[in-house]
């Protein structure tokens, strides 16, 4: 623990926080990427419902990545990391006979990203992210 310390250069809490950060991505990537192969997955009973949960998910791994690695900003890098992941989503549901590629949930994600990048001016003036993010 003292050399991962080191390492990032944080202190106990924060390095606990990373890890905690680190550790809700790898299980969010997992289940998504799971709910994105499987034949049904989970369903939202509003109109065009699935481009609600791929607005809510990639906003949701959005604020978790930029978590997980506070040292760099939420720049081009993260988001080309996001959209690849989208992309590659798309890229194999066109190859399951029960799921189809849109470019309209490629679009939903990328809003979600979008929506997380338009948030984090308000969530500068929260003290836990101004602590945080000076890791």
């Amino acid at each position: 623990m003292n050399q991962l310390k080191q390492l990032f250069n944080v202190n106990d809490k924060q390095l606990r926080v990373m890890i905690a950060f680190r550790l809700l991505l790898v299980v969010t990537l997992v289940f998504i990427s799971w709910q994105a192969t499987i034949r049904n997955g989970i369903s939202v009973p509003v109109a065009n419902g699935d481009k609600v949960l791929h607005c809510l998910a990639f906003f949701t791994l959005a604020f978790l990545l930029d978590f997980a690695f506070p040292r760099s900003r939420f720049g081009l890098l993260k988001i080309i990391v996001l959209i690849s992941y989208g992309i590659l989503i798309e890229i194999v549901q066109s190859f399951l006979p029960y799921r189809s590629a849109e470019v309209a949930d490629l679009l939903a994600d990328t809003l979600g990203v979008g929506a997380y990048l338009g948030l984090i001016p308000i969530l500068r003036r929260f003290f836990f992210y101004q602590q945080y993010r000076q890791v």
